[in-house]
């Protein structure tokens, strides 16, 4: 059994290898036209999306289960369809735009994650209002694709990006929790890494959308 520094070591190794993949197949594929045109076509791109969705939730729902070998396929694929999608950000936005807002993002996981790790206030009190933050996401978001306003865009990435810096914070409290109540320390850290992934992806998302510079 590993100690939680340890854990913690190797949920952040995962979690680096998990942008590693996803920031770098976005790159990788941006200038492959033909891969590109059958990806965001034909469907293809819903197909992706909706993999994804089910990914996540066996992830999340059954990843205590799951031998490490299997935890951690799973993870690297759902980074690197990820990744898949990501190839329009790199064509969208100038790459050192990308970097700073990586690299902002990166700051606020340190902060958030430090914060999460030292208080003695027990974040699973806030864990509903964080729940109903993320329904009011997808509720505004559906409702923003058929009433086209900026003000509302601005909201919901404004909510988003509160609502994901309070999930870093929860999600490392909840790591250490968690390390005394599972089998397998490999498996906890994998399931770290992709709780701070998805808030990672989410916050970037954001800050691009608020600080990106387009491409000329």
């Amino acid at each position: 059994m590993l100690d939680t520094k340890q854990i913690f070591s190797k949920m952040f190794m995962w979690l680096f290898l998990g942008l590693a993949i996803t920031f770098g197949m976005g790159y990788a594929i941006q200038g492959n036209e033909p891969l590109l045109n059958t990806l965001f076509s034909n469907g293809s791109y819903f197909i992706i999306w909706i993999v994804q969705i089910v990914l996540a939730i066996v992830l999340s729902a059954r990843i205590h289960k799951m031998s490490p070998v299997v935890a951690s396929v799973l993870y690297i694929l759902y980074t690197a369809l990820t990744g898949l999608t990501f190839a329009s950000i790199f064509i969208l936005y100038d790459l050192t735009s990308i970097i700073y807002v990586f690299l902002a993002t990166a700051g606020v996981l340190l902060i958030f994650g430090i914060l999460g790790y030292k208080t003695k206030i027990d974040l699973t009190k806030i864990s509903t209002y964080l729940m109903m933050g993320i329904l009011g996401i997808i509720i505004l978001s559906l409702i923003s694709i058929f009433v086209k306003s900026l003000a509302l865009n601005l909201g919901i990435t404004i909510l988003s990006l509160v609502i994901f810096m309070a999930y870093i914070a929860f999600d490392i409290q909840m790591i250490k929790r968690k390390f005394y109540m599972v089998s397998s320390d490999e498996s906890l850290a994998i399931l770290g890494a992709f709780q701070l992934y998805l808030d990672f992806i989410n916050i970037f998302l954001d800050l691009l959308s608020l600080f990106g510079k387009n491409r000329d």
